[in-house]
């Protein structure tokens, strides 16, 4: 990492610190030139994170330097998440807060001084017993030195900016068009990896010089230089001698213990928690089922499979009077798909537009909302992601990059994206999307066999990414991920690859702890966790086959018959086809691919593949709002962005 040399900050400082109620992170701007000032710049960026009115944030000026803290979290306040000390200071935005392993509730007076004291004791080493999902924020005035950590996880976004007059960062991209010189150019490689992996990844983002903060990374300003280093090292340490029933009881306990960090007991508003047909959701239900106050919602269609199990789910409960279906209205993926895009800053596509609809059906504030999103994989199994052709250490290089690229899809989609990209721009979008993969994926190669190393590649780009920006619901509620847990992912580095395939581990804890629950069916089969295997196998033949049958009327009636799929909890694709507003969205985007300045596309391509789309091929439906998207972020990030703010 090049970095230019800086003027260092002296002089007087002037504070100014203010609480007052105004999206999660810490944020700020620094100021290299003695004679400027950042203000403006940093109450712009506050504005830019401001999607609700009722967040809550501290805000603290001192000289060059403009920075502060908002949350949607409850227990957010000055006396507990700012601190003063000795002419140091600290801002923490986050949950689940621990030290020295012990529980520091959310709702506990003072959290910021209790780790800014270890600070002053320790010295830097103090984040090594600090906990929790958060990023942190320390200034020392006496050595002008500022200082920011995320937790070992790095599932609280943050991103950061350097140039010859400031230094930015904050927890989302759209913060940095606050700076009116901000350089605006675009990565290719970027917007490569976005097209054929749904994100960027490592911690590159769409803007060249605007970077993500890696996991477990410490970023340092002195004054005069900008340094990153890693300050902890995820490493695999399976235990052999424990069997799946081991972990099983384990895991059970640690799920118990990750709700209920997140969930103080004085936390007295309801508590909503999104039911599916899936495991990850009754889990959670099952963990907060006897709090006085709770909002069960399910969203999809009343006859969809994921409804049905719900209604069970909370009937096994005795929950059926707090449960609520939220039908999803198509005319959503339409109206809300360049929200969608603004809210998410392109990081992944705008599929999720529809759970904007949803989000303003829920009871808008700090209500806590329990999300389970691909929770398994991110703490005790792999799904279907590896099997035992993967328990190898590969030690050819050029063998595992092009292993590494075929199992994520990225050598598939390339070849697929050709005809959509102008010719003289193919190779650079493609090539450059593979390195940036490839690179993603080197900081694992020391694990000891590609599954460990393809497992810690998705948890930290995919999931990351995608867990922390997909939930539109995060910008609506307090929004709290129990799976992504420091503990639980301790647990999935201790499990031996090989029990954690098929979800064994969580399949086991719901046989031997929640039996009453593991006997409702699972949507991805539609039987219980005890049915046979002929059984599921047969029932997945069925639902094959009716796919089958779905797609060839489709076909044959050129879009206009759309049989429906019940295991889906709305078809988008389908409203590509037949809702008005979706269709007019999607059609205006992409029957001008180059409106925005946005010359990547082959509009030839883009509009055959349209008019296929239309005609029931829904494969199309994949590529195309990933272009839509790109689109879109395009004209809202480069060509109509807000107007930034000048130094002072």
């Amino acid at each position: 990492m090049k970095l230019r040399e800086v003027h260092r900050v002296t002089g007087e400082f002037s504070e100014r610190l203010e609480v007052t109620c105004v999206m999660p992170g810490i944020y700020g701007a620094i100021a290299r030139q003695m004679d400027k000032k950042p203000q403006l710049i940093a109450d712009s960026m506050s504005d830019l994170l401001t999607h609700c009115n009722w967040y809550h944030k501290v805000k603290y000026d001192n000289g060059h330097y403009a920075f502060g803290a908002l949350s949607t979290n409850p227990f957010f306040s000055k006396s507990s998440n700012f601190a003063s000390i000795n002419d140091s200071i600290l801002l923490i935005e986050g949950t689940a807060f621990t030290i020295d392993g012990k529980l520091v509730p959310d709702d506990s007076p003072q959290i910021a001084v209790k780790i800014l004291e270890r600070y002053l004791r320790d010295g830097d080493d103090f984040i090594n017993s600090i906990g929790g999902h958060f990023n942190l924020l320390i200034f020392d005035k006496n050595r002008n030195r500022l200082q920011i950590l995320n937790d070992k996880l790095g599932f609280s976004h943050m991103y950061w900016y350097l140039d010859d007059e400031v230094l930015l960062f904050g927890p989302e991209l759209k913060a940095f068009l606050s700076w009116a010189n901000l350089d605006k150019t675009v990565d290719i490689a970027s917007v490569g990896t976005f097209l054929t992996r749904e994100c960027p990844h490592g911690t590159e983002t769409l803007f060249k010089n605007i970077k993500m903060l890696a996991p477990a990374h410490r970023l340092v300003w002195d004054g005069n230089d900008l340094s990153i280093s890693p300050r902890w090292e995820h490493k695999v340490k399976p235990e052999l001698n424990k069997s799946v029933s081991d972990f099983a009881d384990e895991a059970y306990e640690l799920f118990r213990n990750s709700v209920s960090k997140r969930l103080p007991d004085s936390c007295l508003d309801s508590v909503t928690v999104p039911v599916t047909g899936g495991l990850d959701s009754r889990l959670l239900l099952h963990q907060v089922k006897d709090r006085q106050k709770l909002d069960l919602v399910t969203y999809g269609q009343e006859d969809c499979i994921e409804t049905v199990i719900s209604r069970q789910l909370c009937s096994v409960m005795k929950l059926d009077s707090k449960h609520r279906l939220i039908e999803v209205n198509p005319d959503w993926a339409g109206e809300y798909a360049r929200k969608a895009v603004w809210f998410n800053d392109g990081q992944v596509n705008c599929r999720n537009s529809t759970l904007i609809g949803v989000s303003q059906q829920l009871t808008e504030g700090t209500v806590p909302l329990l999300s389970g999103i691909i929770g398994p994989y991110l703490s005790i199994g792999t799904g279907k992601f590896c099997t035992n052709s993967d328990l190898e250490y590969i030690t050819d290089t050029e063998l595992l990059r092009n292993k590494i690229l075929k199992s994520t899809g990225v050598a598939s989609k390339a070849a697929e994206l050709k005809q959509f990209i102008n010719p003289e721009l193919v190779t650079e979008l493609t090539d450059g999307a593979k390195q940036q993969i490839w690179d993603s994926f080197t900081p694992w190669l020391d694990l000891p066999t590609f599954a460990d190393q393809k497992m810690m590649h998705m948890h930290f780009n995919l999931g990351r990414r995608m867990q922390s920006t997909l939930f539109i619901h995060r910008l609506y509620c307090h929004l709290l991920t129990p799976f992504v847990d420091e503990d639980l992912f301790d647990l999935w580095l201790r499990i031996p690859m090989q029990k954690k395939f098929g979800n064994q581990v969580y399949i086991e804890m719901y046989k031997k702890h929640l039996k009453e629950l593991a006997e409702v069916p699972w949507s991805r089969t539609g039987h219980d966790l005890f049915a046979g295997k002929l059984a599921i196998k047969s029932d997945q033949k069925k639902r094959l086959r009716y796919r089958k049958f779905s797609e060839f009327v489709r076909k044959a009636s050129l879009g206009y018959v759309n049989p429906r799929l019940k295991t889906e909890y709305y078809d988008r694709a389908a409203w590509a086809r037949r809702n008005s507003i979706f269709s007019e969205e999607f059609a205006n985007v992409l029957g001008n691919v180059n409106s925005t300045g946005c010359d990547w596309f082959n509009q030839k391509e883009v509009s055959r593949s349209l008019k296929e789309l239309r005609r029931g091929k829904d494969w199309h439906f994949d590529t195309l709002i990933q272009i839509y998207t790109m689109i879109v972020w395009h004209e809202q990030f480069v060509q109509k962005s807000p107007c930034g703010k000048e130094l002072i």
